[in-house]
């Protein structure tokens, strides 16, 4: 098996250091809890990119979210909930001031092929000998770079109250094994730009993929 340098990746959270930020991400947050649409979509800018294929704007995130049809089970709630919590960097240019969700999307370092590599994004997580709760740790790791592995499809697991597919990785020493989704993220999966014009922070893209 391949090995690799085992390398550790603090979180990060710079949204504490804009105020305004800091508010309308909390607004952001109750919002996504309370599955409030209304909220959501006036946070949104009316151009917001919504994947690489040219889809912009308010009513293709409507329509590829299904917030027309049924929007308490858009699955949306929980991709930008997870996005939001797990903090982001924040760029103060001469014209504008951005911040990007979650911290994984700057965090792996440059040496590392962000198709291949992800982060683990807890401490104490259990690396399981298979995609079950209830199955072995074959390691506890904190968080580090692990190799993630995409050729197979895995079952998703309800833990708790949240719902989320287990992912195969391969850790520094060359163990592989299985974590639970919610503890693994790779830097290319979802992840969310807001940018502050004149003094309001609007939500610019909301995409995964490279």
């Amino acid at each position: 098996p391949k090995t690799f340098a085992n390398v550790e990746v603090a979180f990060y959270d710079d949204a504490p250091k804009d105020a305004s930020l800091f508010a309308f991400r909390n607004n952001l947050l109750k919002a996504v809890e309370a599955r409030d649409v209304k909220t959501l979509l006036g946070a949104l800018d009316p151009t917001i990119l919504n994947g690489f294929d040219g889809q912009e704007g308010i009513d293709e995130f409507k329509k590829k979210w299904k917030l027309n049809e049924n929007p308490s089970a858009s699955p949306v709630w929980k991709e930008l909930g997870e996005v939001l919590r797990l903090g982001g960097k924040l760029n103060k240019g001469e014209n504008e001031t951005f911040f990007i969700a979650p911290y994984v999307y700057y965090a792996l370092p440059e040496a590392y092929d962000e198709s291949e590599f992800g982060l683990v994004v807890g401490e104490g997580v259990n690396v399981r000998a298979k995609p079950d709760e209830t199955s072995e740790a074959v390691a506890k790791v904190g968080r580090i770079i692990v190799r993630l592995f995409t050729d197979e499809k895995l079952p998703e697991s309800k833990i708790g109250d949240e719902s989320f597919p287990w992912r195969k990785v391969g850790l520094p020493d060359g163990t592989i094994g299985y974590i639970w989704g919610k503890y693994v993220r790779s830097p290319i999966d979802y992840r969310a730009g807001f940018n502050n014009q004149s003094g309001q922070w609007k939500m610019t893209y909301f995409l995964q993929g490279d």
